[in-house]
């Protein structure tokens, strides 16, 4: 991973308690909160080469993906062996499109994660958009990773369907409130083109099976 993050903004809920998070967290907040200190990384990255010896490779264009990567960090359970049980994780990303009308598209997504343990320390997960629908709205504009890391994205961490929390990643200079409104106005606008389904968790793409022990596992049968 990148040593370059975005770090989200953050508001989690704990009973009927939040805090807002500052960029650094602290112990605090952590004893506070089931999850904080989200962070994001936005890139673009190649579709991975597997190489398998008794397959002949088929003539191919390697293409661009958009990787979100995220690392954010559990509270301490008192008890051993705890952990936060089939947590959803819903991700939404504003994609600037070529449309002077509709400046961005809305892609989403979720993927449901088996259990994120209860340990006071540092989770992964990772999601991709893939290329069809990148070029779906950027009709040929060639994206880099300087874009890709100014772009919105909103994650939210729903367990039992209630929300526990949710975080935004930004450009450098715009705050939390006008990302948070953007993405408000992006959910009740008419004329914005959106993609559901458009973010997919890893298990749906060919890094399934990849740094396996570094992601947190997810769940693919209740992610349909």
């Amino acid at each position: 991973m990148s040593k370059i993050h975005q770090i989200v903004l953050f508001m989690c809920f704990a009973g009927f308690s939040f805090t807002i998070a500052r960029p650094a967290y602290s112990q605090s907040a952590g004893a506070q909160s089931l999850i904080g200190d989200v962070k994001v990384d936005t890139l673009l990255v190649d579709t991975p080469i597997w190489k398998v010896s008794n397959v002949p490779d088929k003539p191919w264009k390697q293409r661009k993906w958009i990787q979100l990567e995220v690392d954010f960090t559990t509270a301490t359970s008192r008890k051993d062996n705890q952990s936060l049980e089939n947590v959803t994780v819903e991700y939404e990303l504003l994609l600037p499109t070529e449309d002077p009308k509709n400046p961005f598209a809305l892609l989403s997504g979720k993927a449901l994660y088996w259990a994120f343990a209860l340990d006071g320390g540092v989770h992964h997960i990772v999601a991709f958009v893939p290329p069809r629908i990148i070029e779906k709205f950027t009709v040929g504009k060639k994206l880099n990773n300087a874009e890709a890391r100014k772009f919105d994205v909103k994650i939210e961490f729903k367990m039992n369907g209630a929300l526990i929390c949710t975080g935004f990643s930004q450009s450098k200079g715009t705050t939390l409130q006008a990302t948070a409104k953007k993405f408000s106005d992006a959910n009740t606008s008419l004329s914005l083109q959106r993609h559901k389904d458009g973010i997919l968790g890893q298990d749906k793409t060919p890094w399934a099976n990849l740094n396996y022990d570094h992601y947190e596992q997810v769940n693919p049968d209740l992610s349909k």
